[in-house]
């Protein structure tokens, strides 16, 4: 059975994966992504790239800090100027950064790098349990 997400070529497009049946893996949000960008002409590079390295950030966080990922949905905004990303998993704690991370130490980044791509970033804590973390990505 394909549990690929389905995406439309229209402005205001949008793709979720809410069911557990359903989770994606970084390299899933990216090709969603993909596809809602791809059809429009005024995109830069850029701002594909940036969507990419954000959304791989926010599910990595959600795997690695979040207790796992519970939800990931990418749409565009009528204009089709701004990328939405939101991301849940089943941690109430907000995303942390590291004040100074050490340079030669890994990891540490990804939150600081997702709020320096991102036009706005949101943090809700859920009813029950788990936070979804918003983003939007000018594109």
């Amino acid at each position: 059975m394909d549990h690929s997400p389905s995406v439309t070529d229209s402005p205001g497009a949008t793709s979720d994966v809410s069911s557990s049946a359903e989770m994606t893996t970084c390299a899933g949000a990216r090709a969603v992504i993909t596809a809602l960008l791809r059809p429009l002409k005024h995109t830069s590079g850029h701002a594909e790239t940036d969507a990419h390295l954000a959304v791989s950030e926010l599910i990595s966080n959600a795997l690695l800090h979040g207790g796992g990922l519970t939800g990931f949905k990418a749409d565009l905004d009528p204009g089709a100027t701004r990328l939405r990303l939101q991301v849940e998993d089943t941690s109430p704690e907000p995303p942390r950064s590291r004040p100074v991370p050490d340079p030669m130490t890994p990891g540490g980044r990804g939150w600081a790098i997702v709020k320096r791509i991102a036009t706005t970033c949101s943090v809700a804590i859920l009813p029950g349990a788990g936070k979804r973390i918003t983003v939007t990505i000018a594109i």
